[in-house]
């Protein structure tokens, strides 16, 4: 499954320092680090991952409910690449032995939750059928210096990959709309894994900069960055263009 990075609300810098330059305001760094929101949306974000974002208890959040959001065989799940789709592991039910793979345990999961549902169980009850791998949707926003300290974390080599893949996303979508504010980020002074990806962004962002300045106000523009920087999964990039 393609989890979705959408960097959908920003803080318009340059028209920021120009209002407050006429008002005879200065901003240096820090105050460009203080005073500014990003607004991501992430799209098919497993719960996993979702647990790990939310730890960030500086920023902001709305995540889809599980309690609300009608169950049906549509909704999807991450499986991690580590995992062969042919790989299969012995259980037993009952006495019965079964060979399974991970699409076929997430399947049973999936038709015991709207079994339950079907037979007049609640679906907040339902739930606590579901695994971690399966998918979510997640509203978060960040301050610039909050953004930083994500990054640092959660673009190391030692992160989980699917919030590492996600981090640099919104790494990417972020030095595209603000590079006066997201430079090399602190954490590549440590990080040789860290220093090259962030050259290696740096590039594909000056080389899409151009299009994106073309891209019509209000529309979303895709932010190609695979296979360049080789995430673990699928993720597709966007950027609303102001």
């Amino acid at each position: 499954m393609t989890s979705k990075v959408i960097l959908f609300s920003y803080t318009n810098y340059p028209s920021l320092i120009s209002n407050l330059e006429r008002e005879g305001v200065k901003m240096g760094q820090n105050g460009l680090l203080r005073h500014g929101s990003f607004t991501f949306d992430l799209q098919g974000v497993s719960r996993a991952a979702s647990h790990q974002i939310v730890r960030h208890r500086i920023a902001s959040f709305s995540q889809q409910s599980q309690r609300y959001v009608k169950i049906t065989r549509s909704y999807g799940y991450l499986k991690p690449s580590g995992i062969p789709e042919d790989l299969k592991v012995p259980v037993e039910i009952h006495g019965q032995k079964l060979d399974l793979t991970f699409s076929d345990v997430m399947d049973l999961t999936r038709q015991a939750e709207e079994g339950l549902v079907a037979k007049g169980i609640k679906a907040e009850d339902g739930r606590y059928l579901r695994p971690n791998a399966a998918t979510t949707n997640i509203v978060m926003s960040m301050s610039p210096r909050q953004l930083i300290h994500f990054f640092n974390l959660r673009c190391a080599p030692d992160a989980q990959w699917e919030i590492r893949d996600l981090a640099w996303s919104m790494y990417a979508a972020v030095s595209l709309v603000a590079p006066q504010v997201f430079g090399p980020l602190p954490a590549a002074d440590e990080s040789d894994y860290i220093k090259k990806r962030v050259l290696l962004v740096s590039d594909l962002v000056q080389k899409q900069t151009e299009m994106f300045e073309k891209t019509p106000p209000g529309e979303l523009f895709h932010l190609e960055l695979q296979p360049y920087l080789d995430f673990a999964h699928p993720v597709d990039g966007f950027v609303r263009k102001y």
